[in-house]
């Protein structure tokens, strides 16, 4: 039962898509649903594979919720800290895909980032654009996307808060498979049943 989590098992797979009209917004909510989802398949050992996506076809998820920094601005602290669960999303013992079938901006281009890999629509983009706002990126973004794209063009798209198309994200690394976007999912999903019939302690080993 989740509030901005649309879930569903198929076999040893698990896909969760992000319920958040109409971006998608990585919301205290989003964050709380992905924190127990995590550690209630961290448990199940029917679940090999966690694939991420969105629902509806603009966004995967534009980033964090700003309708709720009012009140972070009046002191209020979150109860769920979006660092936090993309720490646990990066070093999951499982293998989590990231499926976009839309475009990834901020916290949820940092999202993807986190996860092990990564498909995602021809038509889609990825960007940090928080410097339109007068932010950083701060969950990982100033760290984890140069680890992918090499720190020259981190530091452009940062700075600017441009946005990058999935084919130039795909030829920097920070992509493994670009496809049409009604063909996101499953790509993901076939992806995910060929890595849920491996062998599950190597690729633990080899994600740590």
């Amino acid at each position: 039962n989740y509030e901005k989590l649309t879930v569903e098992q198929d076999g040893a797979v698990v896909v969760a898509a992000i319920n958040h009209p109409p971006a998608n917004a990585m919301a205290q909510g989003v964050l709380r649903d992905l924190n127990d989802l995590l550690d209630k398949c961290e448990k199940d050992d029917s679940v090999r594979v966690i694939i991420i996506t969105g629902t509806g076809t603009k966004c995967f998820s534009a980033g964090a919720d700003i309708t709720e920094f009012a009140d972070i601005q009046k002191g209020k602290v979150p109860e769920y800290d979006g660092n936090t669960i993309y720490f646990k999303i990066e070093n999951y013992p499982k293998v989590i895909i990231a499926a976009m079938q839309g475009m990834a901006l901020g916290g949820g281009c940092e999202l993807a980032c986190c996860c092990t890999l990564r498909i995602m629509a021809e038509e889609a983009v990825v960007g940090l654009p928080e410097v339109k706002l007068g932010l950083n990126p701060g969950w990982g973004g100033t760290q984890r996307l140069p680890r992918y794209i090499g720190k020259t063009k981190a530091l452009e798209l940062m700075l600017t808060g441009d946005f990058m198309p999935a084919k130039d994200a795909l030829a920097l690394g920070l992509l493994n498979k670009v496809v049409p976007q009604a063909e996101v999912l499953a790509t993901a999903k076939k992806l995910a049943k060929k890595l849920a019939g491996g062998a599950p302690i190597a690729q633990r080993e080899i994600m740590k």
